[in-house]
């Protein structure tokens, strides 16, 4: 006796089967008595057992088709299952994938195969069990939907568009079906020692772009975000002509060469969901969106809402669940990627950019001539073989590295760096710093730079870094404005809007962190910006309009809220002032400064005077 398994679906009746006494439907089943599906011609039919000595043959389709792959579609969050067919239909051969619930349905007969497949009247369910029946042996398929680790084996392979890298390199085995918009994240491993070290160095080129404020935090999310979840973003801003989509899409390609400034992954134009989804399928990698732009027009708050959106997802990696169809309710989809965004403006909301670290270009910053010559590496490929001999030095440690690396984040976040600006930013600037000696070990076991190199590279990130904590003050929507006037006034003397001097007006005993910057030749200082007060020792003397209007300058569209006479009762509220005048009932105190008396509000040099970048 002959036996086959009979697959149903859930709308199918199992009395139409008939199976022999004794036999459940559906099940093991003898194929005497039973109906079978045969391919006659084009088509398909059902043929029911013998009644007075005639079999009944019924046609069902004018086309014929066959399950070839049973697809597992796994996104490193939940698997769905996928058939791949393939149908002839009008002497035309065809192969396609549809999801499980399509087939049951058999929607997909029109939408792939077009008007002249027929599924006769009443037997779409028996179309669907011919199909199935006459298929045979089905091999299966695990197919990886997302960028990123996994699992293989003893250790862990990175998924990208080309397939998979493991600690031998790439994993022909392995297949990966991503989003249209990731299908440029193509690393590029190198077969030699040689090709490894140049590539690396060619990425550390980027560094020479623009000052370090601007190029170590950039780098550093680069080779950051294949190391996993974070919980912030950073935000390129900068006017027009500044070149930040440029230096983002340097960036971009060091997961695909292809994803240079014209072709980036994702923009502003996209809805939040949308931009969420492509976040989440971007796991352990760098995603640029690009061009947040507001126009001043009734847009504009659709445009905030969709930052708000991927920021807080991206902040709290948390997703939302939407409902599908059928009443069903999807999974949520966090982003998984490092976001990196550009914009000519930065959204507003003090918890959005609690969430970012926030990177000013200004103009003339990027060395366009440094510029053209990186964007040429970068097409050639030599970023994406960079990051794929990083990964693979990765997959050997990967369970390390994972271990060290939130170590290593917990000491450093305890130096405190930008606690002053928000109690998130110390975390973000911690990760990033982290990330970067993780790379710089990979580069100095490769060959690319030696001990020396490494520690310069290690401490001018760190100061780097420092300084961008610094900086977030300016977009920093702080509830108390003393404290946000401080550190105002600091990012003010970093970035050159403003300088103290001494009590003479000269250079003070440490320049570098008082707005002074050092002519050629390392024998003269001279001052940036307005004086906006006087060193002496451990005093600090601020002259109230001038510090008050630099500082309103300095913060822009999100100017402090209070007058400047507030401002001085809230800054001694806050203990900030050393002294003031008891006698005269006066807020601020009298001293003679550069010659004359001054009126000045007395603070301690450590509140403003705390960076002294490179």
């Amino acid at each position: 006796m002959k036996f086959r398994f009979v697959l149903l679906g859930p709308d199918d009746d199992p009395n139409d089967l008939t199976p022999p006494p004794g036999c459940a439907a559906g099940l093991l089943t003898s194929t005497s008595g039973l109906s079978r599906y045969e391919q006659r011609g084009a088509g398909m039919v059902r043929i029911e057992p013998p009644e007075k000595g005639r079999a009944k043959v019924t046609a069902l389709a004018n086309f014929s088709a066959r399950i070839v792959g049973d697809l597992i579609v796994d996104d490193g969050d939940q698997e769905r299952r996928e058939f791949r067919l393939e149908a002839e239909v009008a002497g035309q051969a065809l192969t396609f994938s549809v999801s499980a619930v399509e087939f049951a349905g058999m929607g997909w007969v029109l939408k792939r195969l077009g008007p002249q497949a027929i599924v006769y009247p009443g037997q779409q369910h028996h179309a669907r069990a011919a199909i199935q029946w006459l298929s045979g042996q089905i091999r299966q398929e695990r197919i990886f939907a997302h960028l990123g680790w996994r699992e293989h084996g003893p250790h862990w392979m990175y998924l990208h568009a080309g397939g998979a890298l493991g600690v031998d390199g790439p994993l022909p085995s392995v297949q990966v079906q991503l989003p249209a918009a990731l299908q440029s994240y193509q690393l590029l491993p190198s077969q030699n020692a040689g090709g490894r070290v140049s590539a690396v160095q060619a990425s550390l080129q980027l560094l020479s772009l623009a000052p370090d404020r601007i190029t170590f935090p950039l780098l550093a999310a680069v080779y950051r975000a294949p190391l996993g979840r974070v919980d912030f973003s950073l935000f390129l801003t900068g006017q027009t002509g500044v070149f930040k989509t440029a230096l983002a899409a340097l960036c971009q390609q060091h997961f695909g060469a292809g994803l240079d400034a014209s072709r980036l992954p994702a923009n502003f134009a996209s809805t939040a969901p949308a931009l969420q989804w492509l976040a989440f399928h971007a796991k352990d990698a760098l995603l640029v969106v690009d061009d947040f732009a507001p126009t001043g027009r009734n847009s504009d708050s659709q445009l905030q809402s969709v930052s708000e959106g991927l920021f807080r997802a991206a902040g709290n990696q948390q997703g939302r669940s939407r409902m599908g169809g059928g009443g069903r309710l999807s999974a949520p989809t966090p982003p998984r990627a490092l976001l990196l965004a550009t914009g000519e403006e930065v959204p507003h909301g003090q918890s959005i950019r609690a969430r970012q670290l926030i990177v000013e270009v200004g103009p003339g910053e990027v060395r366009r001539a440094r510029l053209g010559e990186c964007q040429a590496a970068g097409h050639e490929g030599q970023f994406s073989t960079a990051m794929g001999a990083y990964v693979i030095w990765m997959a050997g440690r990967y369970e390390e590295l994972q271990e060290r690396l939130p170590t290593r984040v917990r000491e450093l976040r305890r130096h405190g760096y930008g606690r002053a600006v928000h109690a998130r930013l110390p975390s973000a600037l911690a990760e990033l710093q982290a990330g970067w000696e993780i790379f710089l070990q990979f580069a100095l076991e490769v060959g690319a730079i030696d001990s020396a190199e490494g520690k310069e590279l290690e401490q001018r990130s760190s100061r780097a870094l420092e300084e961008l904590g610094v900086l977030q003050a300016k977009y920093q929507e702080a509830s108390d404005p003393a404290l946000r006037f401080v550190a105002l006034l600091r990012a003010a003397l970093l970035c050159g809007r403003a300088h103290v001097a001494d009590r003479q007006g000269r250079a003070p005993e440490e320049p570098a962190g008082c707005g002074w910057q050092c002519k050629p030749g390392g024998r003269r200082w001279v001052p940036q910006g307005t004086r906006i007060g006087w060193v002496a020792g451990s005093d600090l003397y601020l002259e109230p309009e001038a510090s008050y209007q630099v500082a309103q300058q300095l913060a822009g569209a999100e100017r402090l809220a209070v007058s400047e006479q507030t401002l001085r009762s809230r800054l001694r509220e806050c203990g900030l002032l050393v002294s003031t005048d008891v006698g005269r009932k006066m807020l601020t105190v009298r001293r003679t400064l550069e010659g004359r008396p001054r009126q000045v509000l007395h603070l301690n040099v450590s509140d403003l005077v705390g960076v002294r970048p490179r």
